[in-house]
């Protein structure tokens, strides 16, 4: 279970939010999503205290989770509106497919998994295995409004 952010880490939610509009993030509905998801659940708990520098941080199976302002600036450069359907390629911890979720809908994602890689499910996802050859599955997930009201 990933590690709580003390309480006074308002300020420190304050502070990221303030430097990724001053790097010029300015799309309402993006800097809103940014607050709304919590990323300590989707990074390691060693990590959790660094969720919020704009950094990449280390996730499962030698993947990364991208800097925030990364996912804010592609995020918002994409334009996502209510009623767009998204697909991303490459669930990596599902952050920002949790993040895509407060912009629209319908969010699926998948992700390519070695068959003996041990991966945990993301909670608030619907998930399926698929194997399309020897030694390799697809994993296709997905998000509703009604799961990421549950989440967190």
């Amino acid at each position: 279970m990933p590690k709580q952010l003390p309480s006074d880490d308002n300020v420190g939610r304050m502070q990221f939010l303030l430097a990724l509009r001053r790097r010029g993030i300015s799309e309402p509905a993006v800097l809103r999503a940014m607050d709304e998801v919590p990323r300590e659940h989707f990074v390691d708990s060693p990590f959790a205290e660094s969720a919020y520098a704009d950094q990449a941080l280390p996730i499962a199976c030698g993947q990364t989770i991208s800097q925030p302002y990364v996912v804010a600036y592609m995020t918002e450069q994409l334009g996502v509106q209510a009623d767009h359907r998204v697909l991303e390629v490459g669930t990596g911890s599902g952050y920002q497919s949790a993040y895509l979720s407060h912009l629209t809908d319908q969010v699926y994602t998948i992700e390519i998994i070695k068959k003996n890689q041990k991966i945990s499910p993301i909670p608030f996802m619907g998930s399926a295995l698929l194997s399309p050859w020897p030694g390799c599955f697809i994993m296709a997930t997905w998000i509703s409004k009604a799961q990421r009201k549950t989440a967190y």
